[in-house]
């Protein structure tokens, strides 16, 4: 679609060309850049439920840009898209996650859907990923460091306390990492084989694996 023929798509109510023409507000392609009149566009086919549309609408009421900021729909539409695996929508959704921008801040879902974002190829998500996982990583070795040796415990997220100092190294080391498996949260390390094995119990002291809630006290 060019030119004039894409306007006329656009006038006759056709999502994909309203759209591009949103498109080319936003970027400047043979048009002034305008994000209100962008906004307009990527409305007119949000409305008809075209999902790239919510999705460029839902970054811009996000910003306030061209537009007035709606927060509540910024998080709708780009959900929406998120759910559907569009990068550009877990790269910005991930991003609000990690300031707590119109969403809880949850680093943890952050970093889930900048690593989607990632594998599917969206510029700069590979670079925030790695850098949100550092802080992960972080915050994990300070937390299993300051809290006593008693039980093996795993929330829905992480690896919350470790059940003796071996266990501790191995956890601390990543030779032994949470995973979010199909059956739910576990931990996964190595059969006497060598091989990949969710692990029930603690491998030295024999100390079974504890699913916790979240926000547990310690």
């Amino acid at each position: 679609m060019a030119g004039e023929n894409l306007k006329t798509l656009a006038q006759e109510g056709d999502a994909e060309a309203q759209y591009k023409i949103g498109l080319n507000y936003i970027y400047g392609n043979d048009v002034p850049k305008d994000a209100s009149k962008a906004a307009e566009c990527f409305g007119m086919a949000a409305e008809q439920g075209y999902l790239p549309a919510r999705r460029e609408l839902g970054i811009l009421l996000a910003s306030g840009e061209g537009v007035e900021q709606d927060m509540d729909k910024a998080v709708q539409y780009l959900s929406e898209a998120a759910d559907n695996l569009d990068p550009s929508a877990l790269y910005h959704l991930g991003i609000m996650y990690e300031h707590g921008i119109g969403v809880p801040k949850d680093m943890q879902k952050c970093v889930r859907m900048l690593a989607y974002a990632a594998e599917m190829g969206y510029p700069g998500a590979e670079i925030d990923a790695e850098r949100v996982d550092k802080i992960l990583y972080e915050e994990r070795r300070a937390k299993l460091r300051a809290r006593p040796l008693l039980h093996l415990q795993i929330s829905d997220v992480d690896v919350e306390a470790a059940c003796c100092k071996p266990m501790l190294d191995k956890l601390l080391n990543e030779e032994i990492v949470f995973i979010d498996s199909y059956k739910g949260p576990a931990l996964l390390g190595e059969d006497e084989d060598g091989m990949d094995a969710v692990l029930d119990a603690c491998p030295f002291c024999g100390k079974p694996v504890q699913i916790i809630p979240r926000d547990t006290k310690f």
